[in-house]
């Protein structure tokens, strides 16, 4: 194995035990009666770093120089937290430090095409951000604005979202100005990534010059409030894992919680209770399957649009147009 396969394997290894610890100690799950765990994997991590560093040629030149020099920076983080996290100090804000290294040594990875997972830690300001917009998103679509000027709401939306993508992407200090400004309710792999508010401005523009207001307001009512609902469900009580770290309680939170929101959204659209909640179980099934196995594209994006064919999918089985 060449010292570069070694580097991008060991590192790999490495991010994903730190992926664990972060999960499994995530704020909202864990008490400080494990704090002292979590400090012991901490450090045990940061040995396997060191002896990951040893076994590396050091050559500033190398391609890899770079993936080394987040290691070792990772491998000083990690003493550093485990320390100060055996003296009870912050542990939420350390927790959220090392989530920033960890996404930092994930984006180094995916140069060299691997993939570890992203992080979602529980983020009661992402939460509340979240079905507030998406509460104010339903209101232009179905009591606002007519079609057409959604659309074009839609497309100045994703207009503005991207225009701050180009700009994260060319200059790194723009990128850090705005993820500071939307820092308490950002992932943080979204410092490193497009963000999942600019996937949501793209779906947005998908439905509204592809499905009528109903379709529309369901699959946004899906979004707001079913997703929100499956990530503090699943991350408190989920304890029956499926894939790509969900889990049957969260998802199944997400199918009920969906179903309930779409059906109230398709009744004020003025379908009558029974289609209204075959047509919002419908889309909420298929959308809590896209939310389920969403891995690499995000569900900011893949659960409006599932959520749309949900919606057509329930009408054609009931002979109804939407």
């Amino acid at each position: 194995m060449t010292s570069t396969a070694a580097l991008t394997a060991g590192t790999e290894a490495l991010a994903i035990e730190l992926h664990s610890i972060l999960k499994e100690f995530d704020p909202a799950r864990r008490r400080s009666k494990n704090a002292q765990a979590a400090a012991e994997r901490l450090a045990a991590l940061a040995g396997r770093a060191e002896i990951l560093l040893e076994t590396t040629p050091v050559v500033e030149e190398h391609p890899h120089a770079g993936l080394r020099a987040r290691v070792a920076e990772m491998r000083v983080a990690l003493l550093h937290h485990a320390e100060r996290w055996r003296e009870g100090e912050g542990r939420k804000q350390l927790h959220r430090s090392l989530q920033h290294k960890y996404e930092a040594l994930a984006a180094a990875l995916r140069e060299y095409r691997i993939h570890v997972p992203s992080l979602r830690p529980t983020n009661y300001a992402r939460n509340i951000f979240h079905v507030c917009w998406g509460t104010f998103a339903l209101l232009l679509i179905m009591v606002l604005l007519p079609h057409d000027a959604l659309v074009w709401a839609a497309a100045l939306f994703a207009g503005y979202a991207w225009s701050l993508e180009v700009g994260r992407k060319v200059s790194p200090a723009f990128n850090e100005r705005v993820m500071r400004l939307y820092g308490k309710v950002a992932h943080p792999h979204e410092w490193h990534r497009v963000n999942s508010g600019t996937w949501y401005a793209t779906a947005l523009v998908i439905l509204a010059v592809s499905a009528t207001s109903l379709v529309c307001g369901v699959a946004v009512s899906i979004l707001t409030f079913a997703d929100p609902a499956a990530a503090l469900i699943g991350r408190r009580w989920g304890r029956t894992k499926l894939v790509h770290g969900r889990s049957l309680e969260g998802s199944t939170a997400f199918f009920v919680v969906g179903t309930v929101a779409a059906t109230t959204v398709s009744m004020l659209a003025g379908l009558a209770f029974v289609p209204a909640l075959v047509v919002a179980a419908c889309a909420a099934f298929v959308a809590a399957l896209a939310e389920l196995f969403s891995h690499r594209v995000d569900d900011n994006l893949t659960v409006p649009l599932a959520g749309m064919l949900g919606a057509w999918a329930g009408g054609l089985l009931l002979n109804l147009p939407v």
